[in-house]
C-alpha cells in the first residue's frame, strides 16, 4: 500500500486555502488544484510499504504522538518548488516550524529503522496547494503569488496541531483518494 504521514488541517484552514486557490485559478489555468478535502501538511512521505511496515509504522506514530507536546501551527507564506522559472508545486508555507521539523526529524529518524530510506532532501514545512505540468511565466506568477500571500496574512490562518495521521493513498483518475489508516494524538499538557 501507498502511504505517507501528515498533519490533518482543520475544514476552516481547509475553507481558506481553498478559497487561495480560487483566486490563483483564473490566472493559472495549466495548473492541477489539490482538492481542498486533500489538503494536508505532510510530515513524510513513505511510499509503498509492508504489512510488517505498516505495523511499526502504526507503533512508530503511537510513540511520536505520546513524545510531541501539542503545538500551533500558523500558515504565513506562498510559493513555489523548486523556482519561479520552474515551477512545480504551488505551496503554502510555515515559516515558525521549529515543532513541524522537530517531529519530521523524529519520524524520518525512526522509520529509517525498519528499511524506508531517509528523505535526501531537507524537510520544508508546507501544504501542497498545486502541482505545475507545463511551464508557468514567472512575472505572472510571481504577481499572483504576491495576491495570495497579501490574502494569507490577511486570513491570519492558525490552528492547534492534535495528532499525526498516517494515510493510504490510492491513485486513480479522477486525482488520489486518502484514507486514514491510523491516528496518534500529541500530549496534551
Amino acid at each position: 500500500m501507498r502511504a505517507f504521514i501528515a498533519i490533518e488541517l482543520t475544514p476552516t484552514i481547509k475553507d481558506t486555502l481553498a478559497k487561495i486557490q480560487d483566486g490563483l485559478k483564473p490566472c493559472l489555468p495549466k495548473v492541477s488544484w489539490v482538492k481542498p478535502q486533500n489538503l494536508h501538511l505532510t510530515l513524510k512521505f513513505l511510499g509503498d510499504i509492508s504489512p510488517h511496515q505498516f505495523k511499526e509504522i502504526k507503533r512508530i506514530i503511537a510513540e511520536a504522538g505520546q513524545e510531541t507536546p501539542a503545538f500551533k501551527v500558523k500558515l504565513d507564506d506562498l510559493g513555489v518548488f523548486p523556482g519561479l522559472r520552474q515551477a512545480r508545486i504551488i505551496w503554502v508555507g510555515i515559516s515558525q516550524d521549529t515543532a513541524v521539523r522537530q517531529l519530521a526529524e523524529i519520524l524520518e529518524t525512526k522509520i529509517s529503522g525498519i528499511g524506508i530510506p531517509k528523505e535526501k532532501r531537507e524537510f520544508s514545512s508546507h501544504i501542497t496547494i498545486a502541482r505545475v505540468k507545463n511551464p508557468l511565466d514567472p512575472e505572472p506568477l510571481e504577481t499572483e503569488l504576491k495576491k495570495g500571500k497579501n490574502y494569507l496574512l490577511g486570513a491570519n490562518l492558525e490552528f492547534n496541531a492534535g495528532g499525526i495521521t498516517l494515510f493510504e493513498s490510492v491513485l486513480g483518475t479522477q486525482g488520489p483518494v486518502y484514507t486514514v489508516l491510523e491516528k496518534a494524538n500529541f500530549n496534551i499538557t
